[in-house]
């Protein structure tokens, strides 16, 4: 009876809102759409058969007690709690444009993930320590992912309350205000090309890297935007000519993306991207004038974002104007793709604290409604705001360069295998490297080091050693930079949630809870920088009224896997050998004019 009512009377009933819902009265609709029906009308055939056989006559008599509603419903109410069916669910769409990747998730009301679609995007490395992108293939991809993740949930634009957007953050794309073309490649977060200038400006403004720590949270180093976009403005012709002539526009990736669908009607930026821009004040959240001309950077104009706004607005963000798969949805919500994560894994408590393994490795702490400033090589930064007359949410952060690239280089340059799996399972192919150390310090070392001179060291070396024993040396090395993170903090997390592509591996988040000595705890869905978009987007649109409400869904929290810690490990005794090998590779590279950067 139970099997009967939940399956046959709701897919029943479901099925007959959802053609109403979608199509109307006159029955005339897409393929897609009675496609929906059609999943629908199987899963009541079912119920039929289930009831048929095991069922007693009381079931029939309830439903015909209890017959569905067919009065048609052209819009969904967007404060709408059902959750019941894909008829009555509310839908968020969220933009998650990575270093390595772009997708498109579409998420109900529950933050049930209902389809998504993800695409490569190329990298290019011109020359030693230079990361670039082409950021028309970045708004490509966006729409291929938003088409194809539509149709895989047979929706359209229209079905959608509304679009958040997340994004690699630090990533500077420069673009023509008039026609919408990048003036130059779009120069990645981890690009360590302007190591020289900001020696060059530490230098002149005494030596100190940490200077501006109080305005921006942040330290003097190619990491961040002010210094990509004072390089291009130097040393590009394209770029300069424009900011001469006050046709260009600066943004992060999410700035971009949103000028480009919004066919140039806002050129906006949230306030947790601008924070990584080191052209930000932290406690005002506005372009500091002080700061723009110090480093360089023209203030006046509209070179600059014309306004910083919260994570979820309403009507800030603009509505898609451009022709595509979007074409109309409101734009409610945009946040930094590890802010974002850090709203994915719920950890709306001060104290909480996330670890994402993408491309690289970033650990966030909540510290609440204060800015806390690390002596300890972390940075300040903007977790999230929410409404732009709210208090700013802040974290300390630790960002690590090298995680799943790593892997990726593994497979790419070194040929170890096909697929970054291969590479975790060679490794797991070894109990351990056997004294083998890699510190994979492509670009320098980040958080909580700050050490741009160090390239890559293996130390270590026998005639014994093979390639599993090289792969299990860099997975080893993605959980030692995670403890040296962790203890900079000096917090002692009660546990560590993780998440992103890395953190789906069992093998590598047990040897992180055994080398960080911290229980590690995986939520069910690993991809959560998507869901803080999305929740931002549902919070701008007035989905939901808080965070409170954000909390009550039952998705994202629940757990799915924990690792406890191996207390037998040897963690401080091998920690301290990874740093002995830390030590050496600091200073090897020495930038100077011509050499390895000439063609």
């Amino acid at each position: 009876y139970n099997c009967y009512y939940n399956c046959y009377y709701n897919c029943y009933y479901n099925c007959y809102r959802f053609y109403f819902q979608t199509v109307g009265t006159d029955h005339s609709g897409s393929m897609m759409t009675r496609w929906g029906c059609y999943k629908h009308l199987r899963r009541l055939s079912l119920a039929r058969h289930f009831h048929n056989r095991n069922a007693s006559g009381r079931g029939r008599s309830f439903h015909k007690s209890c017959p569905p509603s067919l009065e048609p419903t052209r819009r969904v109410d967007a404060t709408s709690s059902s959750s019941s069916s894909t008829a009555s669910s509310t839908f968020i769409g969220a933009i998650d444009q990575g270093t390595s990747s772009t997708r498109f998730i579409i998420f109900d009301e529950n933050l049930e993930t209902v389809a998504s679609h993800q695409v490569p995007v190329k990298q290019s490395f011109p020359h030693p320590g230079w990361a670039d992108m082409d950021a028309n293939e970045i708004f490509t991809s966006v729409n291929t992912c938003a088409e194809t993740a539509l149709e895989k949930a047979g929706l359209q634009a229209s079905d959608l309350l509304a679009v958040g957007v997340t994004n690699q953050r630090e990533t500077t794309v420069v673009w023509d205000r008039h026609t919408g073309h990048p003036l130059a490649p779009a120069m990645l977060w981890f690009d360590d090309r302007t190591k020289p200038l900001c020696n060059t400006i530490v230098a002149e403004l005494g030596g100190d890297p940490q200077i501006f720590q109080k305005e921006t949270g942040l330290r003097i180093n190619p990491y961040f935007s002010a210094f990509k976009l004072r390089w291009l403005i130097e040393n590009d012709s394209k770029v300069k000519e424009a900011v001469d002539n006050d046709s260009a526009a600066f943004g992060t990736v999410e700035s971009y993306l949103i000028w480009k669908l919004t066919e140039g009607r806002k050129h906006v930026t949230d306030c947790t991207n601008a924070s990584r821009t080191m052209l930000m004040d932290l406690k005002s959240l506005e372009w500091s004038e002080k700061l723009c001309d110090t480093l360089g950077v023209p203030y006046n104009g509209n070179l600059l974002p014309q306004k910083i706004v919260s994570n979820a607005e309403k009507e800030a963000f603009g509505y898609v104007e451009v022709e595509g798969p979007l074409k109309g949805v409101p734009i409610c919500g945009a946040i930094g793709d590890q802010q974002g994560a850090l709203v994915g894994q719920r950890c709306f408590e001060k104290g909480q604290l996330k670890n994402t393994f993408g491309t690289g490795q970033f650990l966030l702490l909540n510290t609440g409604t204060e800015c806390v400033y690390s002596e300890e090589g972390l940075l300040s930064t903007v977790a999230y705001q929410i409404g732009q007359s709210a208090d700013a949410t802040y974290a300390v952060e630790g960002a690590v360069a090298i995680s799943g690239v790593g892997l990726k280089w593994m497979v790419e340059s070194m040929g170890f295998a096909s697929s970054p799996k291969e590479i975790v399972d060679l490794a797991q192919t070894v109990e351990s490297t056997k004294g083998l150390y890699f510190v994979p310090a492509f670009s320098g070392l980040m958080a909580p080091h700050w050490k741009p001179d160090a390239r890559g060291i293996m130390i270590g070396w026998t005639h014994y050693h093979g390639r599993a024993h090289l792969c299990r040396a860099l997975v080893e090395a993605l959980c030692f930079q995670c403890r040296d993170v962790v203890q900079a903090m000096g917090v002692g997390p009660e546990l560590i949630k993780v998440d992103g592509g890395v953190a789906q591996n069992d093998f590598v988040m047990q040897l992180l809870a055994d080398i960080t000595q911290v229980p590690v705890v995986r939520p069910k869905n690993v991809e959560t920088t998507g869901a803080g978009a999305a929740i931002m987007a549902g919070l701008g649109a007035g989905l939901w009224k808080d965070i409170k409400d954000v909390d009550n869904c039952h998705s994202q929290g629940a757990a799915a896997m924990r690792f406890d810690p191996d207390l037998e490990a040897e963690a401080e005794w091998r920690h301290g050998r990874w740093n002995e090998a830390l030590q050496r590779c600091i200073g090897w590279e020495d930038h100077h004019s011509g050499g390895d950067y000439e063609e």
